[in-house]
């Protein structure tokens, strides 16, 4: 009877460990769809900002139909660093560029626009 309930508690052991272990990983790949989401929100309002300077006239400091002079300042509603991770944009004529890496290193979104 000694056996089989040192069998039985080895069993339970290993069974607990691998589980243990599946758990970490399905965490971890949880966090890092999250944070890929959050990094796509923040580029499609990224690219909302850059289509509101793309409309307006170069006179109260848009870009009169082109992505021309588009910076980091043009940007209102995300910051260039945020607690999602860090993005860059670039423009040139009629094409938009927005790179988002994420805090997690393994998460990289890179998103362009054209008009």
């Amino acid at each position: 009877m000694g056996q089989q309930q040192l069998l039985l508690v080895i069993l339970v052991t290993i069974l607990v460990g691998v589980a243990t272990i599946v758990a970490i990983n399905t965490m971890q790949k949880a966090r890092s769809n999250s944070n890929e989401t959050a990094l796509r929100q923040d580029i499609l309002m990224i690219f909302n900002d850059a289509q509101i300077y793309y409309n307006k006239s170069e006179m109260v400091g848009g870009g009169s139909n082109s992505f021309d002079g588009i910076s980091q300042q043009n940007i209102l509603s995300v910051e260039p660093h945020n607690e999602n991770g860090s993005y860059t944009i670039s423009g040139s004529g009629n094409t938009l560029t927005v790179s988002g890496t994420g805090k997690d290193e393994n998460v990289e979104v890179i998103a362009i626009a054209t008009m």
